[in-house]
């Protein structure tokens, strides 16, 4: 395959399912996400709550600290059974008007659920007919990483909103969502509704776009004048950058939240006094046989007293780091070897200055690989894996509930080896 077509399937993949969530193809369509696997160990659990979490067996090496990834130094051999199942109707073109109903159904480990079902309409605003209306649940608002499988921003939920009206220099997104995932709060109690806004494809050249975004929120509900301290009115300011390459792309995404993370939309999430975020990430075929993948990503979040008190945590300050590079090599059409390392740290400042410390470690997975095409983003493929993992846990101050604590994670040196077999699928 040549870089050129390289670039453009790069391009397509990143893209297919915000193309799927937007399609307008009448009748019914089906598509959907899959991935599985098994892991072997004999080692200690390094992570109680990643292999709970995980429920394959796989050794999970999520460091102690890290609450922005389900798990750390990388996906490859280190992640969870998951699965989208996405149907469509797209009714008969009436008016000029092309209108559809999406749902998503997914199985993890809470089990079965509906996190989308939204309906979407686009040629209702006659003098831009490509800008999209939509109302229902759905995943929203997000910027999403490929190698840690995480959002470095997203504010999914049940809401509405217009997208992709062009103005001409780029396509304009407004949207109202909150909480899909406890959709009826006990008690009466108020939740953060987000009202999100973003600019996108902005051409500053040939190769390079720019994305901006500002949103805000707001606690709503029947008790929500007694909630302000809980859930303050928050925002978030992010900007991304795309730039694309003969032999890819890469990515930067910068975001600044104030009384919230990356989220507005998750409550389980905790509302620092204000979080700096963002990833560099990209994919280059360096050669027609070797590819490279990599990321870093960061999250800065600071407590004042007030943030620590809504959040129940006795952390200051935390300054997360992720470092993860894929490297991948065909063999040819059938075949393919992949090493993957990643190095994680996450430094602390807590309340109680002789609970300050620095938790670190690392992973390696080698993975010979199965697959339907030679294509990078070709699926499906299933991985033949062993990983390793070392961690270095010295402090626990940032146990927001004791979770951690009550499941026996200690400070100290500690390493795991898993094999087994995943599988990745998608169409």
């Amino acid at each position: 395959m040549n870089k050129k077509t390289f670039k453009h399937a790069v391009l397509s993949s990143c893209i297919l399912f915000a193309i799927s969530a937007n399609a307008n193809e009448g009748g019914f369509t089906f598509n959907g996400y899959a991935k599985g696997g098994i892991g072997i160990t004999n080692d200690d659990i390094l992570s109680p709550g990643g292999y709970n979490w995980a429920d394959n067996g796989m050794n999970i090496f999520r460091l102690p600290g890290n609450t922005y990834t389900n798990s750390s130094g990388g996906r490859l051999g280190n992640e969870a059974n998951w699965l989208e199942l996405h149907f469509g109707y797209g009714w008969e073109q009436k008016n000029d008007m092309d209108w559809t109903i999406q749902s998503n159904i997914v199985h993890g480990d809470g089990g079965l659920a509906l996190d989308e079902l939204a309906i979407q309409s686009n040629g209702i605003i006659q003098s831009n007919p490509e800008a999209v209306i939509w109302a229902g649940k759905r995943y929203y608002n997000r910027v999403e990483t490929f190698l840690t499988d995480s959002q470095s921003m997203s504010n999914d939920g049940l809401g509405f909103g217009l997208e992709n009206y062009d103005l001409g220099f780029g396509k304009l997104h407004l949207g109202v969502s909150r909480n899909i995932y406890e959709e009826a709060p006990e008690d009466g109690a108020c939740e953060l509704v987000a009202f999100t806004s973003s600019l996108s494809f902005i051409e500053l050249t040939d190769n390079l776009t720019l994305n901006l975004y500002a949103n805000y929120g707001t606690p709503m509900g029947p008790d929500s004048e007694n909630k302000t301290d809980d859930k303050p009115d928050a925002y978030q300011l992010a900007s991304k950058l795309l730039l694309l390459s003969d032999t890819g792309y890469d990515e930067l995404f910068i975001r600044y939240s104030k009384n919230a993370s990356g989220s507005m939309t998750r409550s389980w999430e905790a509302l620092p006094d204000y979080q700096i975020g963002g990833f560099w990430q990209g994919v280059h075929s360096v050669t027609d046989n070797y590819t490279l993948s990599y990321i870093w990503q960061h999250e800065t979040a600071s407590f004042d007293e007030k943030a620590r008190q809504r959040a129940d945590t006795r952390v200051k300050d935390s300054h997360w780091n992720a470092f993860v590079a894929r490297n991948s090599y065909t063999w040819n059409e059938r075949t393919s070897t992949e090493l993957e390392l990643g190095y994680e740290f996450i430094d602390i400042t807590a309340v109680d200055s002789s609970q300050d410390g620095t938790n670190s470690g690392y992973k390696v997975t080698l993975s010979q690989n199965l697959h339907i095409a030679s294509d990078f983003w070709e699926r499906p493929v299933i991985r033949f894996f062993v990983t390793y993992a070392e961690q270095d846990v010295e402090t626990l101050a940032y146990d927001r509930w004791d979770v951690d604590l009550d499941s026996g994670v200690t400070t100290g040196k500690s390493d795991a080896l898993t094999f087994g077999a995943q599988f990745e699928a998608w169409w």
